[in-house]
């Protein structure tokens, strides 16, 4: 694995050090799982033809799903948080793989807030940190107020400029 990031299955940091994103959040993804269910749950209408019986073990077990989904989406809220490191920033996910991803700052090749329409319903932005030594290596910490995200990207983004002087 590349110097400029590092994949780390069990944390070693404390999970108190680790900001959490806004509560919010949560409902922005659970908005996202009810909209693409209501879409599964009307494609399944296509099995009318092969009857009743199969519909409704379709739309059951489309509820089912929904169900773990927001279960899930819950538990996976709580573990979400980021830390802004003196030399690097670390963004923490994962309910049953907790993974930690931490870029250092001299590594940071682009930072940019991004918000996606459920995102810009529920007031909130993302921070996408693209690290410039491999473009498949990036950090997004979703679920943040304007404030905090135009903060964030702020001193990241001085961090970057003393790293360059």
């Amino acid at each position: 694995m590349a110097d400029s990031i590092r994949h780390i299955e069990k944390p070693h940091f404390e999970r108190s050090l680790f900001k959490p994103i806004e509560a919010k959040y949560k409902y922005v993804q659970i908005a996202w799982a009810v909209l693409s269910y209501f879409l599964l749950a009307g494609f399944a209408v296509l099995l009318l033809p092969f009857g009743i019986y199969w519909l409704a073990v379709a739309e059951s077990a489309i509820i089912a799903a929904f169900a773990i989904n927001v279960y899930i989406l819950n538990k996976a809220y709580k573990y979400k948080g980021y830390i802004l490191g003196e030399h690097d920033i670390s963004f923490r996910s994962g309910v049953i793989f907790t993974k930690i991803t931490t870029i250092p700052y001299t590594k940071i090749q682009q930072v940019s807030l991004a918000r996606n329409p459920m995102s810009k319903l529920f007031g909130l932005y993302s921070v996408e940190v693209v690290n410039g030594a491999q473009a498949i290596s990036s950090i997004s910490i979703p679920g943040l107020k304007e404030d905090d995200a135009k903060l964030i990207k702020k001193y990241v983004t001085e961090k970057l400029r003393k790293c360059n002087d």
